[in-house]
């Protein structure tokens, strides 16, 4: 290659190096923010559906742990939006329900733990309800990106 032997291709040649290494180097890396924590509700939704995936599966192991998950979630401090006695009412009835649900798994029994499940979900819902008429604010963000996607009412 003759070329390469004259002082322009030397150049050029060397030229097209350093610019090759300087934009793989030198180039801004966006910042990469770390995951956000979920909320003890994106928590309490995943560790929901993790049990209904037991009680679709016959999974008594993960109806149990889901169960022992949520209940862990109802005890954090953040779950306490409300200091009422609704709101403790609603609480209560959901640690039962878990509770109904942990024992119908240690027996081995889908229909219990399908129903305290059930009475679980609508508890959920009543609350969630309750808190919104409340005028805490909407319901919690479940999506993981915390995005929301309402239509306008």
């Amino acid at each position: 290659m003759l070329a390469l032997t004259r002082p322009l291709g030397w150049t050029v040649a060397m030229l097209t190096l350093v610019l090759a290494g300087f934009s793989t180097g030198q180039e801004k890396k966006k910042a990469v923010e770390p995951p956000k924590k979920p909320t003890v509700m994106q928590r309490k939704l995943s560790h929901a559906q993790n049990v209904l995936a037991g009680l679709a599966l016959n999974d008594f192991e993960k109806i149990s742990s889901g169960a022992d998950e949520l209940t862990l979630c109802a005890k954090e401090a953040s779950w306490q939006v409300l200091k009422t006695p609704k709101y403790e009412l609603y609480s209560n009835d959901f640690l039962r329900s878990l509770e109904s649900m942990k024992a119908a798994a240690k027996k081995k029994n889908v229909d219990a733990a399908a129903l305290a499940y059930v009475d679980m979900t609508l508890t959920c819902v009543k609350c969630h309800q309750y808190v919104r008429e409340e005028g805490i604010g909407s319901a919690p963000n479940l999506s993981p990106s915390g995005s929301t996607n309402r239509a306008a009412k």
